[in-house]
Formats: C-alpha cells, sequence, structure tokens
C-alpha cells in the first residue's frame, strides 16, 4: 500500500512538472549562418534534456569499455580462486583420508590457480610428506616459512621434517625461528623439551617442563654429566626436592657431596633416602665403605634402622648377617623379610643358602616404565624403549634371572 501511495504521488509531482513547463510562455529562436530555428520553451527543454541524457549514455558507455579488460580479469580471478578454494579443501580431504595421489594432484591444482598462496603451500607440502618425497616436502615448506603471517606454519613443518630425518642441527634452527614467529606456543614449547633430551642437554630440557616426575630425571641426569661438583650439587638437589625417592637422584646428592669432601653429609643423605624410599642401589653405595663382613653388618644396621620393618631393610640385614656368618640373624631377617611381604625370591635365596641347598631362581631387580611398561637394567632419564622422559621406576622383580 505505501509502494502504490508512493507511486502515486511521484507521478503526480511529475505530471504537474510537465504541465508547469508545457505552459512555460515565451520563443527560443537559433541562429547558424543562413539557418534559423525557432521553437517554443518548452519544446527547447525537452530537446537539452536529450542532448544531456545522450552524452550521459556515452560516456557510460565509453567508461564501460575502458573498464571491461579490467573487470574481465577481475571476473577470471574471481573464478580462478572459486576453483582454487575448492582444490584446497579437496586436497584437505585426501590428507585426511592419507590418499597422497589424490592429495597431491589437487595440492598441485590448487598452486596453479592459486600460485603460492599460504593454503596452497600447506597442503603442497602436506601432500608430498605424505607421498615420501622429502624435497618437495621442504621445498614448499621454506616458502612458506618467508609469508609474513603465515611462517610459523613453515617453520612448525621444517621443524617436524627435520625431527623426523633426525637432523637435529636443523630442528634447533627452525625451533628458534617458530619461536620468534609465534612466542609461547605449547606444542613448540615440547618439541623443543623433546628435542633437548634427544641431544642429552638436560640443563636445558630443565627450563622447559614444570612436571615433578621430568624435572627429578633430568636433574639427576644433568647432575651425573655436571662438569664440576658445585654444579652436580646444585642439580643433584633439584632432583631430590622434585622426588625425594628417587633412588638415582639421591646418590647423585650423595656423590656430589662426597666430591666435595662432605662425606658424612654424604651419608646423611643416603640414609634420608632410606628413610623415604629403601632401594637396594642405596644400601649399595651406603656399604661400600665398609671393608670387612662384620662392619657391612654395621653398617646395615645403621641403615635398617632408619626405615625398621620395611622389606629392603629386612633383607639387607638379612644378606650382611649371611656374609658375616651371623646365621641366627641372617634366618630371622629373613624370615621377617617373607613377612613383611617379600616375593622376590630374595628371602627365599638366603633360607635355601642356610640349609645348603642351591638357591631358586628369581626376578632380576631392575626399572620397569610406567608409560609402555617395559623393562630395563639400568636407569636412565627417559625409557629407551617409549623415550618417556621421568617414567622409569624401581622394581624388585622385572624378568626372570
Amino acid at each position: 500500500m505505501l509502494r502504490v501511495l508512493k507511486f502515486m504521488l511521484i507521478a503526480a509531482l511529475l505530471l504537474a512538472l510537465a504541465w508547469w513547463v508545457g505552459t512555460l510562455p515565451g520563443d527560443v529562436t537559433a541562429h547558424s549562418g543562413a539557418y534559423t530555428v525557432q521553437t517554443s520553451v518548452p519544446a527547447a527543454l525537452l530537446l537539452l534534456f536529450l542532448i544531456a541524457l545522450f552524452f550521459t549514455l556515452l560516456l557510460r558507455v565509453l567508461g564501460g569499455l575502458r573498464r571491461a579488460p579490467g573487470e574481465i580479469g577481475a571476473w577470471r580471478g574471481g573464478r580462478r580462486a572459486k576453483l582454487g578454494e575448492a582444490a584446497v579443501q579437496r586436497a584437505l580431504v585426501a590428507l585426511a583420508a592419507e590418499d597422497a595421489p589424490a592429495a597431491r594432484a589437487e595440492a598441485g591444482r590448487a598452486r596453479k590457480l592459486l600460485g603460492d598462496t599460504p593454503m596452497a603451500l600447506l597442503v603442497s607440502a602436506e601432500a608430498a610428506r605424505l607421498s615420501g618425497d622429502e624435497a618437495q616436502t621442504q621445498a614448499a615448506f621454506k616458502l612458506l616459512s618467508a609469508h609474513p603471517q603465515m611462517g610459523f606454519l613453515g617453520h612448525h613443518g621444517l621443524l617436524r621434517h627435520s625431527f623426523a630425518m633426525g637432523d637435529h642441527d636443523a630442528a634447533q634452527a627452525h625451533a628458534l625461528a617458530a619461536e620468534a614467529a609465534y612466542p609461547g606456543s605449547p606444542w613448540l614449547k615440547a618439541k623443543r623439551f623433546e628435542l633437548a633430551v634427544r641431544e642429552g642437554k638436560f640443563a636445558a630440557a630443565l627450563g622447559l617442563t614444570r612436571a615433578p616426575a621430568e624435572v627429578a630425571a633430568l636433574a639427576t641426569a644433568a647432575a651425573q654429566r655436571a662438569d664440576n661438583p658445585q654444579q652436580a650439587l646444585a642439580h643433584a638437589k633439584q632432583a631430590v626436592k622434585a622426588d625425594p625417592t628417587l633412588a638415582p637422584a639421591i646418590l647423585a646428592l650423595a656423590k656430589a657431596l662426597h666430591d666435595l669432601g662432605k662425606l658424612r653429609a654424604g651419608q646423611k643423605a643416603l640414609l634420608a633416602g632410606w628413610r623415604a624410599a629403601p632401594n637396594p642401589l642405596l644400601a649399595q653405595a651406603y656399604l661400600a665403605a665398609a671393608e670387612t663382613p662384620i662392619a657391612r653388618a654395621q653398617a646395615a644396621a645403621e641403615l635398617g634402622a632408619q626405615n625398621p620393618g620395611h622389606v629392603e631393610s629386612e633383607l639387607i640385614l638379612a644378606q650382611t648377617a649371611l656374609e658375616a656368618r651371623l646365621t641366627g640373624e641372617a634366618r630371622r631377617h629373613a624370615e621377617a623379610a617373607l613377612a613383611a611381604g617379600a616375593a622376590d625370591g630374595r628371602a627365599q635365596a638366603i633360607l635355601a643358602t642356610l640349609e645348603g641347598h642351591p638357591a631358586p631362581a628369581r626376578p632380576r631387580p631392575g626399572w620397569v616404565c610406567t608409560a609402555c611398561h617395559g623393562a630395563q637394567a639400568e636407569w636412565t632419564p627417559t625409557c629407551p624403549d617409549c623415550h618417556k622422559t621421568g617414567s622409569l621406576q624401581w622394581r624388585g622383580d622385572t624378568a626372570p634371572a
């Protein structure tokens, strides 16, 4: 209804204007040489309007012809962009489906249509990586790394590629470049941590984690590799603070104190470790200074007093008593170990020796990974099987002897 009223109002105004022009009095005369043209004012105004309309249309046509090449190019560019975006989408789907030939074909089509745009380079690099084309993977990621806004993606890909190829020097360079492009990335922090651990740069890796198990393992390894006792002591204290039950950390602390001439403090560190978590490795270190079987038995008594009744305390007391030929004490402590839950065969072996029988086969003590459950004879800061840091825990029955 409003539209009808609006149309009628405009029509009425136009009719009124036309009527007013048509009633204008006077004539218009134009002379050109021998020619004279005379007409009324309304006719002259209509002629001027038609001339103005003609030139307006002419200018618009000429302007359209001048803009035609650019508009045609823009239309073709828009069409190529749409086709290129569709190719990128198909390449992403093929990558998700792990269809390497299709991914490479669509990625190539995308680069042909779009040029070396970030998305075209990204799908091209990932398609080449999926196909195993290392040279093309590196080349595409290198081009992407030069992009002002998307450079992190290029360094991200180059870092992964260098890591997979085992080129740690290149991986370190790309990690630093990626950090500059996108500071504080959690993924990058994890990769830098993994890289530092694999290169054995345990002190550097300590600054990239706060997990207690990882800190304890890395600080212990850093203490073992320290250039001087002072550095070793600092790292060992950090390790024991992170995990007071980790035997290698306690051993590293005791060794650092011993190397600094603080023998009594080193022995106290072993006693404190035994109170926290008795371990045969601590007993071996504490008894090392004892030169005779009786002295070893006395040292074992000092150690066992820190955690009386514990299986390991009873076992070390039984073993040293057996070595000192204190058969009654050896039997008493071996039976106490069995009563406390000893099930790895060490107590049975002591009792068998006392009875003159051959010792039964028993599991070999060692370390077990909490991540992959693999058994290891020696402690290392990372699991040799799954490379998890700080995952090895002591077990007295890891494998049959």
